[in-house]
């Protein structure tokens, strides 16, 4: 009996195209990876609230937040990377993938090297104390350490994490999602040390959630590039910075819907804190934290389509594109049923998650319906954009999108603070679905006829 179940599992990893075994054996592996993951997540919240308060960790959060804009220096070149390097191993060339991993991490080093030492200069200049309002002074000496940790921290994962790029358009993201695994058991193992023996500290905090990724990525980067990936292994000279042209072709389209998304989420908690306080950021991110559950399945499931879909496209194999986009879409309607059973009782599982486990009555949090139905809005928006979306990039068909990401940019900060003067932190929260309605209408009827074969002019740039 065993053997047989044992048979049907392994047909059914083996059995279809060889990009859809590929594609399902990562989706069930990063399943069981991510759990893990999410795990560690849900108990890293209250452990981390009870270690540092609920106003700490708002700081943190938001300072977090900040740092992340950062990432908009990649200008797209990660992610062109990515769609160039699937490309290249569509075509079986090997020597084109090593030139365009070597030069786009080459160019990202000199980025990071140039982040850390514009800061290092600017910083003494910087009042921090202005930028995060409604911080109490006590808090300013943890502060000062915090960003220079966080700062840090950010410019050695910003090389590192190209890692992730490689292994995804090796359409292998569970490795990936493994890494991000590992890092967030150090993390919590981090913290969890930390609040048995050292007094409450922004700093301490810091050095563990910051630290402990850059640890596990470095080590990966050898570890793979001397064994799996050693035939697209990075060197010095296979660098070439006139591929750069080539990546930023596609990769600037990528940098600027890039800035719609890190403008969007990561200023998020920026606003909530300006426009109410730090407890509120706590209140969004723990909120945040329970319904991107979701979040984490569509990400788990979709990772591996973005390359994919960039290998079909190039052969041009429309009846697999269309019978993906299909499954896709009924996938996200059982979704949004298991998001809305979440809504109805995120009362008793906010208790049961976070407060009752909170040994001083002071740090409980205080999660309204208003929130709870703010944040489960935003969730399922971003949920069926990513499903839209992640084909379409793998495509590379994404004028559209820069466009879309444009008028974006331009109407969330001012919706936000409109939305926001009237129902306060919800609000804030709400903005991102009010902007991204035009996408939610348009991405779905750009995929369609993308994988029909029959987009022309703006749907097909």
């Amino acid at each position: 009996m065993i053997g047989g179940i044992k048979e049907k599992i392994t047909n059914y990893f083996n059995k279809g195209h060889e990009r859809t075994a590929l594609t399902k054996k990562n989706i069930a592996a990063s399943f069981v990876i991510k759990a893990i993951t999410i795990l560690c997540s849900v108990a890293m919240i209250p452990l981390t609230i009870n270690y540092v308060n609920p106003e700490r960790n708002g700081i943190w959060i938001t300072l977090y937040s900040l740092i992340f804009w950062f990432n908009l220096f990649d200008l797209g070149l990660g992610t062109g990377m990515k769609n160039r390097l699937a490309e290249a191993k569509a075509l079986g060339n090997n020597d084109l993938a090593k030139k365009y991993i070597s030069s786009t991490y080459a160019i990202v080093g000199l980025i990071s090297l140039g982040i850390f030492v514009i800061f290092s200069l600017a910083n003494p200049f910087i009042d921090w104390l202005k930028i995060f309002k409604n911080v109490p002074m006590s808090y300013i000496g943890e502060l000062s350490g915090l960003v220079w940790i966080s700062v840090l921290s950010f410019c050695l994962i910003f090389s590192l994490n190209l890692l992730k790029m490689v292994t995804t358009a090796d359409q292998r993201p569970a490795i990936a999602a493994f890494l991000d695994m590992l890092g967030q058991a150090l993390t919590l193992v981090g913290i969890f040390i930390l609040s048995k023996t050292t007094p409450p500290s922004l700093i301490s905090l810091g050095l563990v959630t910051g630290l402990a990724p850059v640890v596990v990525y470095f080590i990966a980067n050898i570890y793979l590039f001397k064994t799996k990936y050693k035939d697209w292994c990075p060197s010095f000279q296979h660098i070439n910075f006139k591929l750069a042209q080539n990546l930023m072709d596609l990769g600037i389209k990528f940098f600027i819907s890039g800035c719609a998304a890190i403008m969007i989420s990561q200023a998020l908690p920026l606003l909530i804190q300006l426009m109410t306080s730090p407890e509120e950021v706590t209140n969004y991110n723990t909120s945040f934290r329970l319904f991107s559950l979701a979040l984490n399945v569509v990400g788990i499931i979709i990772a591996p389509y973005w390359s994919a879909f960039t290998d079909a496209y190039t052969q041009k194999d429309y009846i697999w594109m269309k019978k993906s986009v299909s499954m896709l879409h009924k996938f996200f309607w059982i979704l949004l049923v298991f998001q809305i059973i979440i809504l109805a009782l995120s009362g008793p599982i906010y208790y049961l998650w976070v407060n009752h486990w909170m040994t001083n009555s002071a740090n409980m949090l205080n999660i309204t319906p208003a929130m709870s139905f703010a944040v489960f809005v935003y969730v399922c928006v971003i949920c069926w954009l990513n499903i839209n979306i992640y084909p379409i990039n793998g495509i590379g068909k994404i004028k559209l999108q820069v466009y879309s990401s444009v008028f974006e940019m331009i109407l969330f900060v001012p919706v936000a603070l409109w939305v926001g003067a009237r129902w306060g932190a919800p609000g804030v929260v709400l903005a991102p679905a009010l902007v991204q309605t035009p996408r939610m209408i348009w991405a779905p009827i750009q995929l369609n006829k993308l994988i029909k074969n029959k987009a022309s002019g703006i749907w097909n740039k």
